[in-house]
C-alpha cells in the first residue's frame, strides 16, 4: 500500500486538517491526480473540514492554504457551506499570516454566487436579432473539425486519456502477488482489499475503541487470501522503512488487533531491498515458511458441509 496515501487516511481519521492539507499539497506536487486520493478528498475530507469549522479548530495558516488549494484547482470542494465558510474567514486569516498582503482577497466562487447572476441577461442574443427588422437575420454558425492521427509504435496519443491504473500499488506488491498465487494455486489472492469488506466492523463495534473503528473503515490490507467461496483465509502486509515512525507503528498495531479479533492470521513481510525484490525471492520466502503456511491452509480448506444427512427419495 502506498504509505503516503495511508498517511493521508490517518490524518483524516485524526481530524488533523492542517497537517492533511500540507501533506496533500506535497503529494499533489509529486504525484498529480490520484483516484484514491480524490476519493478521500470528495467523500471523507468535507465532513472532517466541516467539523473543524464548527469547532473553530482551523488555524489562520490552514485557512490560507485551503483557500489557495481550492483557488488553484488543486482541491475540489463542491459543498456550498464549506466554500462560504472559507470566504468568511480568509481575509482575517490573510491579515494574520501575511500582514503585507492586500486585503480583501478574491473570494471563492460559490453556487449561490452563480445563481445570483442574471443568466438570461448574460446570454441574451443581440438586440438587433430580437426586433422585428432583425428576426429573420441568419444565425452565425461555426464548424469545428477534429483531426486524429495515428502512428505505429508502442505508445499512442490515446494512451494519454487512459485513466486506469494497476490494482497493485507498487511493483513490489505485483511481484508478491505472483508468488502467492503460485504458492497457493487453489486459493484466491486479491491486492489492496478494504478491511470493512471482509471484517464485520459493526459486530466488533462494542469491543473496539472509536480510534480503531474509524481506522477500520479506511484501512486496507496489502493482500488478502480467500477460498474459492470468497471466505477470507489470511492477510499479508508488505512493510518497509515507512512503517518505522510512531504513527505507522500505531496503525500497524491497530491492524494487528483487528485481524486478531476477526480470527484471521496476518503475516508481515519486510524485504531488505523493496526495489530489487522479485517474485522468485518472495516464493523462496514462502517455501521457507511452508510449515506455518501449510498448517493454516489445511485448517482453512476443510470442505464446507451443506447437509447433515442423506434423505431417501
Amino acid at each position: 500500500m502506498n504509505p503516503d496515501i495511508e498517511n493521508l487516511r490517518f490524518l483524516l481519521e485524526k481530524g488533523d486538517v492542517g497537517k492533511f492539507l500540507l501533506d496533500y499539497q506535497v503529494y499533489r506536487q509529486h504525484n498529480g491526480v490520484d483516484p484514491i486520493v480524490t476519493g478521500l478528498t470528495q467523500r471523507v475530507f468535507p465532513s472532517v473540514l466541516r467539523a473543524a469549522f464548527n469547532a473553530n479548530k482551523l488555524a489562520a495558516a490552514d485557512v490560507v492554504l485551503l483557500w489557495r488549494l481550492v483557488r488553484d484547482n488543486w482541491l475540489l470542494l463542491v459543498d456550498n457551506d464549506l466554500l462560504e465558510a472559507i470566504n468568511l474567514r480568509i481575509n482575517d486569516a490573510v491579515r494574520l499570516v501575511e500582514p503585507s498582503a492586500s486585503v480583501p482577497v478574491p473570494a471563492l466562487a460559490t453556487f449561490s454566487d452563480l445563481k445570483s447572476h442574471d443568466y438570461k441577461q448574460r446570454h441574451r442574443p443581440p438586440s438587433n436579432m430580437l426586433d422585428g427588422a432583425g428576426e429573420n437575420q441568419p444565425t452565425e454558425l461555426k464548424r469545428v473539425a477534429i483531426a486524429s492521427s495515428f502512428t505505429v509504435g508502442t505508445w499512442s496519443a490515446v494512451d494519454a486519456f487512459d485513466f486506469r491504473k494497476n490494482v497493485c500499488a507498487s511493483q513490489q506488491e505485483y511481484e508478491f502477488l505472483r508468488a502467492v498465487r503460485q504458492y497457493f494455486p487453489s486459493l484466491q489472492a486479491y491486492p489492496n482489499v478494504p478491511l470493512k469488506n471482509f471484517i464485520d466492523i459493526e459486530k466488533l463495534e462494542a469491543t473496539l475503541p472509536l480510534r480503531a473503528r474509524n481506522f477500520a473503515l479506511l484501512a486496507q490490507v496489502d493482500l488478502l487470501l480467500c477460498t474459492t467461496d470468497e471466505d477470507p483465509v489470511m492477510g499479508f502486509e508488505l512493510d518497509s522503512a515507512h512503517h518505522d515512525s510512531d504513527e505507522a507503528r500505531e496503525r500497524d498495531e491497530l491492524k494487528n488487533l483487528l485481524f486478531k479479533l476477526a480470527g484471521l492470521p496476518l503475516i508481515r513481510i519486510r524485504p531488505a531491498d523493496t526495489q530489487a525484490v522479485r517474485a522468485e525471492d518472495f516464493y523462496a520466502l514462502l517455501m521457507a515458511e511452508a510449515g506455518t503456511l501449510d498448517a493454516i491452509r489445511v485448517r482453512r480448506l476443510r470442505p464446507r458441509r451443506t447437509h447433515d444427512f442423506l434423505v431417501p427419495a
